[in-house]
């Protein structure tokens, strides 16, 4: 307040030289500054005041949450209509996700106020990049919470196969799920500690206006080690206390115990946000439930696998059973024992569903692992006190294996500033290669607050070369083991400054980045890996020197790509400049587009890339073959300065055989589900220029076997292109048919590969 009045005393005396106005406004700010000294004394009686008022009210607030959170004495009973969608991501070390499986499952849900709790499956639908089990193989009981109202929170047992030893009977009087401390329980004071926020929004529901209140649960530190309880945020509606969302995670209290360094080689953490609406306008019950498990190894990298199960309840009938008055009066949310129902409908009606509320990947579309940062375990978090880890950014910075330097071994260390200084992290990794007898490294500090990003970066590095490269493909890691190496390298010494930003929710980003590089040349040292009888090819020819680097890359949509199966559209466009011994300038653009509707799935990826100047490096070329998008060729077959690629594929899944199947008990996989299959591949490159064509002869020669000397690469010499027809089966996973040239004359060959493309 005192800053406050200086600033507008500065702005007076620049405004007028009036003797008599300046008498007054002095007199005004002596009077004013009068008046905050000689108050100023009661600033922390004021601020204490308002503490304990703030305190007063969150009590209050809690107490009649608490009060309202018993289940009301007239909900008997509901039956609604739920569809289920779980997702399989892999999420890269930069953030990026893909969805690799993606399962749709319908039913119904039927709760009752005696305490039972029935989900009965009418149809399941799925894409899959993989063969690999059905989502019903670890949903093989119940997985929704039917409200959540009462004292204790129930989820599934944890130990399946104590449950399998010892099975739940009717009347036994032994649940079938473990209780979670409620942060609206009775006595949840003895677990908890509460803050309060502000008021986030004010949501309508007929006439009445809802103001949304944020009330924050830590558990109380030094609690028993076997005690489950909630970390998280409570939603509240501010009028009546009711709990509209449950945000947060649940954890043993031992696991609580946050460390300032971190060693640790597994993490798994299982996230939720139980959203509710007001049925009938008196009683809160589920609308969205999302139960998110992220599983990491810290040490390998930042990269996760995460299961991501979104339920939707679309319709509700509320009191659609009669109770007795001896059952009602033996509900004491406090004792109640659930029990947990899933059943089936028969194979062949589940295979014929087709009363799809949504389409696939609408449920889970948009949602991302970040979303849960705010309130994730310390290691996660982005505020707190400053943390050390031994963590890599990616699993290639701890081990690796390829021709040039053999085995790599490494290390990672990440420093988290946090709240000494907002968004900043710190992050290094060394290693050694041991058959190039070479240390490589990076080092990285960047700052990201709201949608900005910043970062310092510098290292020596082996980078790859490959052009127009799939998300999933993550270089060499560990398949030369097996004398397989499909890329070619450049030692490259780096130093670069970015930044970027991201608008939308994280769908569209921009970034920039500037700074120095030196590539040099490195030879292959190895004949063949550890495993196969194959032979490693030499490293291709680069131009070695300095130079000043830019790069600039646009994002829209950068989740969706042709390797994954989450429906939607993307684009990438990347401009990158060199100048100094090493002088050239390069343009890409991608475009991507998924689509499924009802049988059909559609999907395209085209690419376009020019590279141009005086003298174009090799590293900079395009090259195109068996490994890059056009089977059928050999590895690396064609280069260019200018280049374009287009893949699509065209999918019919038919309903015959439809349903999972279930080989055990417990275990499920995708139904069979033929489907038919079209797909296109075509790629073309081109060398206009003396540049462009010096360039691919400085990539290299080898002899054939006439004894002819030829370059490694050439171009096309028109469009390349190969076409697949067949059958798809476990709903795109594999297929099995025959592929063919058309850019010549060329026999039929049987195809079988798995993967959604070809």
């Amino acid at each position: 307040m005192l800053a406050r009045f200086s600033v507008r005393y500065r702005s007076f005396r620049s405004r007028s030289s009036e003797p008599r106005r300046l008498f007054g406004w002095t007199t005004r700010l002596l009077a004013q500054t009068t008046f905050v000294l000689s108050s100023a004394s009661f600033i922390p009686q004021a601020l204490h005041s308002q503490a304990a008022a703030a305190d007063s009210a969150l009590l209050t607030l809690l107490s009649t949450a608490s009060a309202q959170n018993r289940l009301p004495r007239d909900l008997l009973s509901y039956t609604a209509n739920v569809e289920t969608e779980i997702a399989i991501v892999l999420r890269r070390e930069e953030g990026t996700e893909t969805v690799v499986s993606l399962e749709q499952i319908a039913g119904t849900a039927r709760w009752t106020r005696a305490g039972t709790f029935e989900q009965h499956l009418t149809g399941v639908r799925s894409q899959q990049l993989s063969v690999s089990v059905s989502a019903l193989t670890f949903l093989n009981e119940a997985w929704l919470s039917p409200t959540l109202y009462g004292n204790r929170l129930r989820t599934r047992v944890s130990n399946q196969r104590d449950q399998a030893r010892r099975p739940v009977r009717t009347g036994t009087g032994r649940p079938d799920t473990i209780q979670i401390i409620h942060p609206l329980a009775v006595d949840r004071d003895r677990y908890y500690v509460y803050s309060r926020g502000d008021t986030l929004v004010t949501l309508s529901s007929g006439v009445r206006r809802i103001p949304i209140v944020r009330v924050h649960v830590e558990p109380r530190p030094g609690l028993h080690d076997t005690v489950t309880v909630f970390v998280g945020d409570m939603d509240l509606d501010a009028s009546r206390g009711t709990l509209v969302r449950l945000r947060g995670h649940f954890a043993r209290a031992r696991d609580l115990k946050g460390r300032k360094f971190g060693l640790k080689l597994a993490d798994a953490i299982a996230y939720l946000e139980f959203e509710n609406a007001e049925r009938e306008g008196k009683y809160w019950l589920p609308t969205v439930q999302r139960i998110e498990l992220q599983l990491s190894a810290p040490v390998l990298g930042d990269g996760r696998y995460i299961v991501r199960i979104v339920t939707r309840f679309p319709s509700m009938v509320v009191n659609d059973t009669t109770l007795d008055s001896a059952t009602i009066a033996r509900t004491d949310s406090i004792r109640t024992v659930l029990r947990r129902r899933l059943t089936y409908a028969s194979s062949d009606s589940m295979a014929k569903y087709a009363n799809w509320n949504y389409a696939m990947g609408t449920i889970t579309g948009g949602m991302h692992s970040d979303d849960f940062n705010d309130i994730a375990p310390d290691r996660l978090r982005p505020t707190g006190k400053p943390r050390f880890d031994i963590a890599a950014t990616r699993a290639a910075d701890v081990v690796h294996y390829n021709r040039i330097e053999g085995l790599y071994t490494g290390l990672g260390a990440k420093l988290s500033l946090r709240d000494a200084a907002p968004g900043v992290v710190v992050r290094g990794n060394v290693g050694w290669a041991w058959k190039e007898q070479t240390a490589r490294g990076r080092v990285s500090v960047d700052r990201t607050r709201a949608l900005w990003s910043t970062s310092l970066r510098a290292g020596r590095s082996l980078d790859i070369t490959n052009d127009f490269r799939n998300v999933l493909d993550s270089g060499a890691t560990l398949g030369a083991l097996g004398s397989n190496d499909p890329y070619d390298y450049v030692d490259r010494k780096s130093v670069s400054v970015g930044i970027a930003r991201s608008s939308f929710g994280k769908r569209v980003t921009l970034r920039v980045d500037y700074g120095f590089a030196d590539d040099r040349y490195d030879q292959t040292r190895l004949e063949h890996g550890l495993f196969g009888d194959g032979t490693f090819a030499p490293n291709r020819g680069v131009d070695e020197g300095s130079y000043r680097r830019l790069a600039t890359t646009f994002e829209w949509h950068p989740n969706v790509n042709m390797e994954a199966v989450q429906p939607g559209y993307s684009a990438r466009a990347y401009y990158e400049r060199g100048d100094g011994t090493i002088t050239y300038q390069r343009a890409e653009l991608r475009v991507v587009a998924r689509e499924i509707k009802g049988p059909f799935t559609w999907v395209v990826r085209g690419d376009v890339g020019e590279v141009f100047g005086r003298d174009i490096p090799p590293q900079q070329l395009f090259e195109l073959g068996r490994g890059q998008n056009l089977p059928g060729y050999d590895n690396k077959e064609f280069a260019g300065s200018r280049a374009a690629v287009l893949r699509t594929n065209v999918l019919y899944t038919s309903p015959l055989l439809g349903n999972p199947i279930r080989l055990t008990r417990r275990i499920w996989i995708p139904a069979i589900a033929p489907g038919l299959s079209v797909g296109l591949q075509s790629g073309w490159t081109d060398a206009r220029t003396d540049a462009a064509r010096a360039s691919i002869f400085r990539l290299g020669q080898f002899t054939d076997s006439l004894g002819v000397t030829r370059d490694v690469s050439r171009v096309t010499d028109g469009v390349r292109a190969t076409t697949s027809l067949g059958l798809r089966f476990f709903n795109g996973a594999i297929f099995a048919g025959w592929a063919r040239a058309i850019d010549h004359p060329a026999r039929w060959r049987f195809v079988v590969q798995g993967g959604r493309t070809l």
